[in-house]
């Protein structure tokens, strides 16, 4: 077997994020089609709703409300965890990836927004 190489530390794929005009729609959709815990509940003030593995071996699929899908930011995208994002976030930008500067954080952030060299966002966010 291989192993990665010692510089990816714990940076791992997590989250599948899926934008979706009906949440309710998508959970259910992805919650079948991975044999997936749909939530419980969506209120119409959510803006996420994780439909989850419950073997605990998949990435989290991580429903985005949107207004509608637009071609940008794209549809679906990545989030890659690890307890280090800001040292990650140089070796992926030294491979190719550019920041997204125009991104509209929130005040209180742990996540930093990239496109890889094709122009597909993903995000690289902070966990402990």
């Amino acid at each position: 077997m291989t192993t990665r190489p010692a510089e990816i530390g714990d940076l791992r794929l997590a989250t599948v994020v899926v934008n979706a005009t009906d949440m309710d729609r998508a959970a259910a959709f992805w919650s079948a089609a991975l044999g997936y815990q749909q939530p419980d509940t969506i209120g119409s003030d959510d803006r996420f709703a994780r439909v989850e593995d419950p073997e605990g071996k998949g990435p989290t699929v991580l429903v985005q409300r949107a207004k509608d899908i637009p071609a940008e930011p794209a549809p679906v995208h990545i989030d890659l965890y690890t307890s280090e994002r800001d040292r990650h976030v140089d070796r992926l930008t030294a491979l190719g990836a550019t920041p997204v500067d125009d991104w509209d954080y929130p005040a209180q952030h742990d996540f930093i927004v990239l496109r890889d060299p094709e122009g597909n966002e993903f995000c690289v966010i902070q966990v402990d």
